[in-house]
C-alpha cells in the first residue's frame, strides 16, 4: 500500500487553502497543485479512514490491537511499500495463511488453548519447539521471527502440512478445554448448536462495518449471528471487539447504532 502524502489528502488543505506551516505553501495560501505534499502533512479525515481500513493485515492488525501507535503505523507502511520486511507475530501469519486460528492449532497440536495463547504472547518454549515444528511443517527458526518476506516459505510449508494432515478430520476432535468453551460461548451469545461450534474457533476479532478486510466462515458466522440478534432489537451492529483470554474465556464488546 503507497502512502499517498499530498494536499488532497492532507488535514490542512481546507477547502483549497492551505491551513498549515508546511514547506511548500505559507499559512493561508491558496494550494495551486494539490498533488505535492510537504513536511507538515497529516491524514484528513477520509484519507485516515481509508488507510486505517486497507493498510495490509500485518500493519491494520497490530493497530487496531493497539500495539503500536499511529506514528508506527505510518512508518510502517511506509516501509512496506518499499518492499522492507516487517516482522509478524508466526501465529498470526499462520492464521492467514494456512486458515487456521489458535482455537484450531491447540486442537491439531494436541495442547490446550493456555499454551498457545501464551506461545503467541512470549514465544514458543523450547520444549515444544521441535513437536510444533514438525507438526506444522515449518523451519523452527521461524518460530522465532518471521517477516514478511517470509511469506511465500511459509505458503510452501503449508502445502507440505497438507500432505500429511487431513485438517478436517483433525478438527472433528474436542478435547475438554473446547468442550467448555462452546458452551461458554453459547451461554454468551445464545446461539444454536450449529453457530456456536463455528464461533468457538475464533480466538479474537477485532471487526468495524467499514472495513474491507474479507473473513473466514467462522468469524462471517459470529458477525452475522450479532447483526442478526441487532437486528431483532431495531439496532445495527457498527463495531464487535471479540477475543478469547488465556483462560479461554470469550470477552465481547459491541457498538450498536439504533435504527429508526
Amino acid at each position: 500500500m503507497y502512502l499517498s502524502k499530498q494536499c488532497r489528502t492532507c488535514e490542512f488543505d481546507f477547502s483549497g487553502i492551505c491551513v498549515g506551516h508546511g514547506n511548500v505553501y505559507k499559512y493561508g495560501e491558496t494550494i495551486m497543485d494539490n498533488s505535492i505534499g510537504c513536511d507538515a502533512w497529516g491524514a484528513n479525515v477520509d484519507y485516515f479512514t481509508e488507510i486505517t481500513t486497507q493498510a495490509p493485515w500485518y500493519i491494520k492488525e497490530s493497530y487496531d490491537d493497539s500495539k503500536i501507535d499511529y506514528s508506527k503505523f505510518l512508518k510502517l507502511i511506509e516501509a512496506d511499500a518499499d518492499g522492507q520486511a516487517i516482522e509478524v507475530n508466526i501465529f498470526d501469519a499462520i492464521q492467514k495463511i494456512y486458515g487456521l486460528s489458535l482455537v484450531d492449532l491447540a486442537v491439531i497440536l494436541d495442547v490446550s488453548f493456555g499454551v498457545m495463547h501464551k506461545a503467541r504472547s512470549v514465544g514458543v518454549p523450547i520444549k515444544r519447539l521441535s513437536h510444533f515444528s514438525q507438526k506444522l511443517c515449518i523451519p523452527a527458526s521461524l518460530f522465532q521471527t518471521v517477516t514478511t518476506h517470509n511469506f511465500n516459505e511459509l505458503e510452501m510449508c503449508k502445502c507440505e502440512f497438507k500432505k500429511h494432515e487431513d485438517i478436517d478430520q483433525a478438527l472433528q476432535s474436542i478435547p475438554n478445554w473446547k468442550r467448555n468453551l462452546i458452551v461458554e460461548v453459547t451461554n454468551c451469545l445464545h446461539c444454536p448448536v450449529h453457530v456456536d461450534r463455528k464461533i468457538s474457533c475464533v480466538d479474537k476479532l477485532n471487526w468495524k462495518k467499514e472495513n474491507t478486510s474479507a473473513l473466514n466462515n467462522n468469524e462471517r458466522a459470529l458477525i452475522n449471528f450479532v447483526e442478526k440478534t441487532g437486528k431483532e432489537a431495531k439496532q445495527s451492529l457498527l463495531a464487535l471487539e471479540y477475543k478469547l483470554d488465556i483462560g479461554c474465556h470469550p470477552n465481547m464488546h459491541m457498538t450498536f447504532k439504533n435504527d429508526k
